[in-house]
């Protein structure tokens, strides 16, 4: 009887089967859950403050990177309008994804939705742009701030 095969029952058999299918799938569901996305969707309060002229219309740009800023408004991520003002204008992006972001805000005084420029390029209407603190054109990295929390608020001056 040494050469005889011993055989198993069925029902353990299966009972093993079972077992096996039931550690397999939960691994592989343990293995295939999606990472927790770690974006999450935040809002941006800009404020212009000491507005000298009530005329026009207060043009909000945000900007996802370098292309277009600060004055291209169609190349601008997200864009605001505020038709009334008084010597400050406020303006809110919403559902904003965090992640780096450069503002450029200009009074459309013609309302034509163009920041209008002299002969050398220099703006002839009031501009003004996140962490602008003097004359110069503003580059995207310097006037670039972080949105990680569920709501940020930006204070700005128009510079011109």
């Amino acid at each position: 009887m040494p050469n005889e095969k011993r055989r198993i029952p069925k029902y353990l058999m299966m009972k093993k089967t079972i077992v096996l299918f039931l550690i397999a799938t939960g691994l592989s569901s343990f293995a295939s859950k999606p990472e927790k996305n770690p974006v999450e969707n935040g809002s941006i309060t800009v404020t212009v403050n000491g507005i000298e002229k009530q005329k026009g219309q207060i043009v909000f740009m945000l900007f996802d990177r370098e292309e277009g800023f600060p004055k291209e408004v169609d190349k601008a991520f997200k864009k605001g309008i505020v038709s009334t003002f008084d010597t400050s204008a406020t303006y809110t992006f919403e559902n904003i994804p965090n992640g780096k972001y450069a503002i450029a805000v200009f009074q459309d005084e013609n309302k034509d939705g163009e920041i209008e420029t002299n002969f050398i390029g220099m703006p002839k209407e009031p501009v003004g742009a996140s962490n602008m603190t003097k004359m110069g054109k503003p580059s995207f990295s310097k006037c670039a701030v972080q949105l990680q929390e569920p709501s940020k608020s930006i204070r700005l001056k128009f510079i011109i």
